[in-house]
């Protein structure tokens, strides 16, 4: 299962946090809070982006209802993010999800609330669904400590925690994996 692209979903992320304000304030961890305490320094309503090569090939392609900035500790929210990304023109990955939160697009993005990611142009379409999905973009790793469930034509494959390393091409399903097999006919 090659979900490379995916990672490029931070890049449209850091593309509107870097768009709405430069640089990101040396956070850590342990500053960092996940609720929407403080108002915020700006919202964007109705976000659309679209990241095109040197050619004018469109890349990426990213909506979302609202984009909120939070500055003390710096945290970016988007509702109901939708994710396209592109392959020579065509659109390869989609990914949606309820909401996107990240105190630094650039190696922390959590993506919660139905999310699921669809592989379109392919011999083999790929659907990936969890309830949360957390991205770092600088080392290349997706990972879920939720279910996870995979589908695809020839059965699908789910279980609890999941860990991919983008470079080494390797998904593993922590525990409670399940593979059931399409018939085949």
């Amino acid at each position: 299962m090659d979900i490379r692209p995916l990672l490029q979903l931070s890049t449209v992320l850091i593309a509107v946090s870097a768009g709405a304000y430069y640089g990101w304030g040396g956070l850590t961890a342990d500053n960092v809070v996940t609720d929407n305490s403080g108002k915020p320094d700006y919202i964007v309503e109705q976000v659309q982006l679209w990241q095109t090569d040197s050619k004018g090939n469109l890349l990426r392609r990213m909506q979302g209802e609202q984009l909120t900035h939070h500055p003390a500790p710096e945290r970016f929210h988007l509702t109901q993010p939708d994710i396209q990304l592109y392959s020579n023109g065509q659109l390869l990955w989609r990914l949606t999800a309820k909401q996107a939160d990240s105190p630094n697009p650039a190696s922390d993005i959590w993506l919660s609330g139905q999310v699921v990611a669809q592989r379109l142009l392919s011999q083999e379409p790929l659907r990936l669904e969890t309830s949360r999905l957390h991205a770092n973009p600088k080392a290349n790793r997706f990972d879920s400590p939720e279910k996870v469930t995979v589908i695809s034509p020839k059965g699908s494959i789910s279980g609890i925690g999941m860990s991919t390393d983008l470079q080494a091409k390797s998904v593993e399903l922590k525990s409670s994996v399940e593979v059931r097999y399409a018939p085949s006919y």
